[in-house]
Protein backbone atom coordinates (compact mmCIF):
# COMPACT_ATOMS: atom_id res chain seq x y z
CA UNK A 1 0.00 0.00 0.00
CA UNK A 2 2.42 2.92 -1.51
CA UNK A 3 1.11 6.10 -0.68
CA UNK A 4 2.55 9.86 0.53
CA UNK A 5 1.41 12.13 2.93
CA UNK A 6 -1.35 14.74 1.82
CA UNK A 7 -0.35 18.77 1.60
CA UNK A 8 -3.15 19.26 4.34
CA UNK A 9 -1.81 16.74 6.63
CA UNK A 10 1.82 18.18 6.06
CA UNK A 11 0.80 21.65 6.90
CA UNK A 12 -1.24 20.13 10.09
CA UNK A 13 2.07 18.38 11.00
CA UNK A 14 4.20 21.83 10.90
CA UNK A 15 1.77 24.11 12.62
CA UNK A 16 1.88 21.20 15.17
CA UNK A 17 5.74 21.83 15.51
CA UNK A 18 5.47 25.25 15.15
CA UNK A 19 3.44 26.06 18.02
CA UNK A 20 5.34 23.54 20.09
CA UNK A 21 2.71 20.96 20.16
CA UNK A 22 3.42 17.35 20.76
CA UNK A 23 1.53 14.90 17.85
CA UNK A 24 1.15 11.19 17.54
CA UNK A 25 0.78 9.84 14.34
CA UNK A 26 -1.30 6.43 14.58
CA UNK A 27 -0.53 5.28 11.06
CA UNK A 28 1.61 2.89 9.37
CA UNK A 29 4.94 3.73 8.89
CA UNK A 30 5.67 4.98 5.69
CA UNK A 31 6.76 4.07 2.69
CA UNK A 32 10.53 3.82 2.01
CA UNK A 33 12.36 5.03 -0.54
CA UNK A 34 13.18 2.04 -3.63
CA UNK A 35 16.88 3.76 -3.74
CA UNK A 36 19.32 2.78 -0.61
CA UNK A 37 22.64 4.55 -0.71
CA UNK A 38 25.28 2.20 -0.70
CA UNK A 39 23.37 -1.01 -1.55
CA UNK A 40 22.24 -2.31 -5.17
CA UNK A 41 18.71 -3.55 -6.17
CA UNK A 42 19.03 -6.71 -6.77
CA UNK A 43 15.90 -8.05 -6.55
CA UNK A 44 12.45 -6.28 -6.08
CA UNK A 45 8.25 -6.84 -6.19
CA UNK A 46 5.67 -4.35 -5.22
CA UNK A 47 2.87 -6.36 -5.82
CA UNK A 48 1.43 -4.25 -8.33
CA UNK A 49 0.77 -6.50 -11.46
CA UNK A 50 -2.97 -7.93 -11.26
CA UNK A 51 -1.47 -11.81 -10.73
CA UNK A 52 1.57 -12.71 -8.66
CA UNK A 53 4.55 -12.54 -11.16
CA UNK A 54 5.48 -16.52 -11.84
CA UNK A 55 8.65 -14.66 -13.00
CA UNK A 56 9.64 -14.28 -9.19
CA UNK A 57 7.86 -16.71 -7.18
CA UNK A 58 6.34 -20.19 -6.90
CA UNK A 59 3.00 -20.02 -5.44
CA UNK A 60 3.44 -23.14 -2.78
CA UNK A 61 4.88 -24.58 -0.30
CA UNK A 62 7.79 -26.86 -0.54
CA UNK A 63 6.46 -28.80 -3.49
CA UNK A 64 9.62 -30.31 -4.27
CA UNK A 65 9.73 -31.65 -0.57
CA UNK A 66 6.17 -32.74 -0.84
CA UNK A 67 6.12 -34.19 -4.31
CA UNK A 68 9.38 -36.42 -2.82
CA UNK A 69 8.01 -37.52 0.33
CA UNK A 70 4.59 -38.87 -1.75
CA UNK A 71 7.18 -40.82 -3.68
CA UNK A 72 8.76 -42.36 -0.65
CA UNK A 73 5.46 -42.97 1.19
CA UNK A 74 6.41 -40.36 4.01
CA UNK A 75 3.14 -39.19 5.47
CA UNK A 76 3.00 -35.01 4.62
CA UNK A 77 1.45 -32.37 7.33
CA UNK A 78 -0.38 -30.52 4.87
CA UNK A 79 -3.05 -31.51 2.97
CA UNK A 80 -2.59 -28.81 0.57
CA UNK A 81 0.52 -26.68 -0.17
CA UNK A 82 -0.49 -24.64 -3.41
CA UNK A 83 -0.64 -20.95 -1.86
CA UNK A 84 -4.04 -19.25 -1.84
CA UNK A 85 -3.96 -15.57 -1.96
CA UNK A 86 -5.30 -12.61 -3.60
CA UNK A 87 -3.91 -9.32 -5.09
CA UNK A 88 -5.62 -5.92 -4.34
CA UNK A 89 -4.06 -2.10 -4.10
CA UNK A 90 -0.50 -3.20 -4.62
CA UNK A 91 -1.05 -5.77 -1.52
CA UNK A 92 0.05 -9.42 -1.75
CA UNK A 93 -3.00 -11.30 0.67
CA UNK A 94 -1.46 -15.14 1.65
CA UNK A 95 -4.76 -15.38 2.90
CA UNK A 96 -6.54 -18.76 4.92
CA UNK A 97 -10.33 -19.05 4.36
CA UNK A 98 -12.61 -21.65 5.47
CA UNK A 99 -12.20 -23.88 2.76
CA UNK A 100 -9.20 -22.78 0.96
CA UNK A 101 -6.25 -24.17 1.26
CA UNK A 102 -8.42 -26.89 0.89
CA UNK A 103 -9.11 -29.33 4.12
CA UNK A 104 -12.51 -31.07 5.18
CA UNK A 105 -12.84 -28.97 8.32
CA UNK A 106 -11.65 -25.41 8.54
CA UNK A 107 -9.56 -26.03 12.12
CA UNK A 108 -7.28 -28.50 9.94
CA UNK A 109 -3.89 -27.24 9.71
CA UNK A 110 -3.06 -25.63 6.68
CA UNK A 111 -0.44 -22.94 4.73
CA UNK A 112 -0.36 -20.36 2.35
CA UNK A 113 3.02 -19.35 0.57
CA UNK A 114 5.35 -18.24 -2.29
CA UNK A 115 9.14 -18.83 -2.60
CA UNK A 116 12.05 -18.00 -4.75
CA UNK A 117 13.35 -21.23 -5.22
CA UNK A 118 12.40 -24.99 -5.69
CA UNK A 119 13.75 -28.14 -6.51
CA UNK A 120 13.01 -31.77 -8.01
CA UNK A 121 14.60 -35.47 -6.95
CA UNK A 122 15.46 -37.78 -9.60
CA UNK A 123 15.73 -41.10 -8.39
CA UNK A 124 17.94 -40.28 -5.44
CA UNK A 125 18.63 -38.01 -3.05
CA UNK A 126 21.75 -37.60 -4.81
CA UNK A 127 20.35 -36.43 -7.73
CA UNK A 128 17.91 -33.49 -7.62
CA UNK A 129 17.51 -30.48 -9.86
CA UNK A 130 17.43 -26.54 -8.49
CA UNK A 131 14.86 -24.51 -9.66
CA UNK A 132 15.93 -20.89 -8.78
CA UNK A 133 14.06 -17.85 -9.39
CA UNK A 134 16.34 -15.93 -7.11
CA UNK A 135 18.55 -16.78 -4.43
CA UNK A 136 21.45 -14.59 -3.23
CA UNK A 137 24.30 -14.76 -0.35
CA UNK A 138 24.61 -11.75 1.60
CA UNK A 139 22.67 -8.73 1.34
CA UNK A 140 19.93 -6.67 2.89
CA UNK A 141 16.34 -8.34 3.00
CA UNK A 142 13.19 -6.50 3.31
CA UNK A 143 9.61 -6.68 3.55
CA UNK A 144 6.74 -4.17 4.20
CA UNK A 145 3.76 -6.14 5.62
CA UNK A 146 0.67 -6.49 8.27
CA UNK A 147 0.53 -10.11 10.14
CA UNK A 148 -2.68 -11.41 11.24
CA UNK A 149 -3.63 -12.31 14.94
CA UNK A 150 -5.21 -15.35 15.98
CA UNK A 151 -3.73 -18.61 18.31
CA UNK A 152 -3.06 -20.80 16.06
CA UNK A 153 -1.60 -18.58 13.09
CA UNK A 154 1.70 -18.46 12.36
CA UNK A 155 3.49 -15.57 10.04
CA UNK A 156 6.75 -16.29 8.41
CA UNK A 157 9.73 -14.68 6.43
CA UNK A 158 12.43 -17.04 5.86
CA UNK A 159 15.84 -17.36 3.93
CA UNK A 160 16.39 -21.22 3.04
CA UNK A 161 19.16 -23.07 1.33
CA UNK A 162 18.30 -23.70 -2.27
CA UNK A 163 20.56 -27.00 -2.03
CA UNK A 164 17.35 -29.47 -0.97
CA UNK A 165 19.93 -31.93 0.95
CA UNK A 166 21.35 -28.88 2.79
CA UNK A 167 17.93 -27.51 4.21
CA UNK A 168 16.57 -28.08 7.97
CA UNK A 169 14.85 -31.51 7.02
CA UNK A 170 17.26 -34.28 5.29
CA UNK A 171 15.71 -35.72 2.16
CA UNK A 172 14.48 -38.62 4.73
CA UNK A 173 12.53 -35.89 6.75
CA UNK A 174 15.03 -36.01 10.06
CA UNK A 175 15.12 -32.57 11.46
CA UNK A 176 18.58 -31.54 11.81
CA UNK A 177 20.38 -30.83 14.52
CA UNK A 178 23.37 -28.19 16.18
CA UNK A 179 26.38 -28.80 15.01
CA UNK A 180 24.97 -29.63 11.30
CA UNK A 181 25.22 -26.39 10.22
CA UNK A 182 23.69 -22.88 9.58
CA UNK A 183 20.90 -23.70 7.36
CA UNK A 184 18.44 -21.20 7.74
CA UNK A 185 17.52 -17.43 8.57
CA UNK A 186 14.30 -16.44 10.12
CA UNK A 187 13.89 -12.69 9.20
CA UNK A 188 10.72 -12.95 11.33
CA UNK A 189 8.34 -15.44 12.47
CA UNK A 190 5.64 -14.18 14.49
CA UNK A 191 3.37 -15.84 16.23
CA UNK A 192 -0.78 -14.67 15.63
CA UNK A 193 -1.14 -14.85 19.69
CA UNK A 194 1.33 -12.32 20.52
CA UNK A 195 0.19 -9.91 18.06
CA UNK A 196 -0.83 -8.18 21.36
CA UNK A 197 1.40 -7.20 22.82
CA UNK A 198 3.47 -7.65 20.53
CA UNK A 199 6.24 -9.95 20.09
CA UNK A 200 8.31 -11.58 17.12
CA UNK A 201 10.93 -14.18 16.82
CA UNK A 202 14.15 -14.00 15.23
CA UNK A 203 15.95 -17.27 14.26
CA UNK A 204 19.55 -19.17 12.99
CA UNK A 205 19.03 -22.54 12.80
CA UNK A 206 21.13 -23.95 13.79
CA UNK A 207 23.33 -22.31 16.43
CA UNK A 208 23.44 -21.87 20.45
CA UNK A 209 22.22 -18.76 19.80
CA UNK A 210 19.34 -19.99 17.76
CA UNK A 211 16.07 -18.03 18.54
CA UNK A 212 15.16 -14.80 20.33
CA UNK A 213 12.01 -12.76 20.97
CA UNK A 214 11.97 -9.09 20.84
CA UNK A 215 9.81 -6.98 21.71
CA UNK A 216 8.03 -4.51 19.19
CA UNK A 217 6.52 -1.76 21.15
CA UNK A 218 3.09 -2.30 18.98
CA UNK A 219 0.60 -4.76 17.85
CA UNK A 220 1.62 -5.46 14.22
CA UNK A 221 -1.54 -6.99 12.65
CA UNK A 222 -2.75 -3.34 13.20
CA UNK A 223 -1.00 -1.81 10.24
CA UNK A 224 2.27 -2.13 8.53
CA UNK A 225 5.69 -2.15 9.40
CA UNK A 226 8.90 -3.01 7.81
CA UNK A 227 10.85 -6.04 8.99
CA UNK A 228 14.98 -6.43 7.47
CA UNK A 229 18.27 -8.38 7.78
CA UNK A 230 21.51 -7.46 7.06
CA UNK A 231 23.67 -10.93 6.17
CA UNK A 232 27.23 -10.55 5.93
CA UNK A 233 29.96 -13.30 6.82
CA UNK A 234 29.95 -13.67 10.28
CA UNK A 235 27.16 -11.47 11.43
CA UNK A 236 23.73 -10.99 11.06
CA UNK A 237 21.52 -7.47 11.87
CA UNK A 238 18.02 -7.62 12.25
CA UNK A 239 15.81 -4.36 11.86
CA UNK A 240 12.35 -3.15 12.78
CA UNK A 241 11.07 0.08 11.39
CA UNK A 242 14.19 0.92 10.15
CA UNK A 243 15.51 0.34 13.75
CA UNK A 244 18.41 -2.43 14.85
CA UNK A 245 16.93 -4.50 17.22
CA UNK A 246 19.34 -7.80 17.25
CA UNK A 247 22.38 -8.78 16.07
CA UNK A 248 23.48 -12.21 15.92
CA UNK A 249 27.61 -12.80 15.66
CA UNK A 250 28.82 -16.28 14.29
CA UNK A 251 28.37 -19.27 12.04
CA UNK A 252 26.79 -17.82 8.94
CA UNK A 253 25.40 -20.00 6.03
CA UNK A 254 28.00 -20.42 3.36
CA UNK A 255 25.62 -20.96 0.30
CA UNK A 256 22.93 -18.53 -1.54
CA UNK A 257 19.81 -18.95 0.13
CA UNK A 258 16.08 -18.19 -1.36
CA UNK A 259 13.09 -16.44 0.32
CA UNK A 260 9.75 -17.56 1.54
CA UNK A 261 6.84 -15.88 2.96
CA UNK A 262 4.04 -18.05 4.10
CA UNK A 263 0.75 -18.10 6.65
CA UNK A 264 0.31 -21.26 8.45
CA UNK A 265 -2.64 -22.30 10.66
CA UNK A 266 -1.75 -25.16 13.11
CA UNK A 267 1.44 -25.96 12.09
CA UNK A 268 3.22 -26.93 15.38
CA UNK A 269 0.03 -26.53 18.03
CA UNK A 270 2.27 -26.66 20.90
CA UNK A 271 4.44 -23.39 19.85
CA UNK A 272 1.76 -21.53 18.18
CA UNK A 273 -1.44 -22.91 20.16
CA UNK A 274 -4.32 -24.33 19.51
CA UNK A 275 -6.07 -22.93 16.31
CA UNK A 276 -8.87 -20.70 17.92
CA UNK A 277 -12.61 -21.98 16.58
CA UNK A 278 -14.15 -19.26 16.81
CA UNK A 279 -11.73 -17.53 14.61
CA UNK A 280 -13.08 -15.32 11.74
CA UNK A 281 -12.11 -15.27 8.22
CA UNK A 282 -10.52 -14.74 5.94
CA UNK A 283 -6.91 -14.34 7.78
CA UNK A 284 -4.41 -12.27 5.56
CA UNK A 285 -0.78 -12.10 5.81
CA UNK A 286 -0.95 -8.47 4.04
CA UNK A 287 2.69 -7.83 2.23
CA UNK A 288 2.94 -4.46 0.43
CA UNK A 289 6.83 -5.20 -1.01
CA UNK A 290 9.75 -7.42 -0.78
CA UNK A 291 12.71 -5.87 -1.64
CA UNK A 292 16.63 -7.59 -1.64
CA UNK A 293 19.96 -5.53 -1.96
CA UNK A 294 23.53 -6.28 -1.90
CA UNK A 295 26.62 -4.09 -1.31
CA UNK A 296 27.97 -1.55 -3.91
Amino acid sequence: MKFTLPIFVLSIILTCFSMNMSINLTAAEPVPLLEKPGWKLTFHDEFDRPKLDDHYWFSSYRAGRKIWFKQKGIPSRWTDTNAHYVLENGILKLRLDEKLPTRTEKKIRCVSSIQTSDHRYGETENNFQVLDKFAQKYGWFEVRCKIPEGSGLHSAFWLLQTDPTKQEYTPENRRRKLGEGVVEIDIFEQLGKKTNPGTIDFHVHFTNDSGSEYKLGFDPSKDFHVYALEWEEGELNWYVDGQKAKTYIGETPQLKMFILLGLYQGAVPQWVGTTDPNMPYPRDFEIDYVRVYSKE
